[in-house]
C-alpha cells in the first residue's frame, strides 16, 4: 500500500441524517463497536481543511457515500476512508440533498447496539467538518478529480461479486 492509498471501510449499517448546531450531520452507524471506535479515533485526527465527502448518485436510484481525508496531506499512517454503496435515494435523501448542496455537512461515527432502536445509538466521534462536499453522478467517476472515489467504488464492486 503506497502512502497515497486509502484503506476503505464500508462495514457500516448505513447512515442517518441529523441536524445539530445549525448544520446537517451525516452519522455513519456501525454495529461493530471495536471497528467504530477505531474509525472514530481516526476521523478525530482529520484536518478540518482537507476532509472530503462525495455522494455518488447511481443509475439505479441508489447512492453511495465516500468520506476521507486527502491522503496527500494526511499525517496519519492509516489513511482510513469510509465508503458504502447501495443506499436508496428515498424520502430521507431527497429531503437532505438541498441542505448538502447549500452547506457541507458534519461527519460523525456512531455505534448502535441495535440499529432498530435509536436509544441504543452512541456517538463516538466529534462532529468532523467536511471541507469539500460534492454530489456527483456515477458517470463522473471517470474524471481524474474523483480518483479516490473511483478507487473506493471499484474496491466495493470487487467485494460484492
Amino acid at each position: 500500500m503506497s502512502s497515497f492509498d486509502i484503506d476503505w471501510r464500508g462495514n457500516f449499517y448505513g447512515i442517518y441524517w441529523a441536524y445539530e448546531k445549525d448544520r446537517l450531520v451525516v452519522s455513519t452507524v456501525f454495529e461493530n463497536k471495536e471497528e467504530a471506535l477505531q474509525l472514530a479515533e481516526e476521523v478525530e485526527t482529520w484536518s478540518d481543511k482537507f476532509t472530503r465527502m462525495t455522494i455518488i448518485e447511481k443509475n439505479n436510484d441508489e447512492y453511495a457515500i465516500c468520506c476521507y481525508q486527502d491522503p496527500q496531506i494526511s499525517k496519519s499512517k492509516k489513511n482510513l476512508g469510509l465508503y458504502r454503496s447501495g443506499m436508496r435515494q428515498a424520502n430521507g435523501y431527497d429531503q437532505v440533498k438541498p441542505m448538502i448542496e447549500e452547506r457541507s455537512p458534519l461527519l460523525q461515527i456512531t455505534y448502535a447496539a441495535d440499529v432498530r432502536v435509536i436509544s441504543t445509538y452512541e456517538q463516538l466521534s466529534r462532529f468532523v467538518p467536511i471541507r469539500k462536499c460534492r454530489i456527483i453522478k456515477e458517470s463522473d467517476l471517470k474524471k481524474q478529480e474523483y480518483f479516490f472515489e473511483k478507487q473506493a467504488h471499484e474496491k466495493n464492486l470487487k467485494q460484492n461479486r
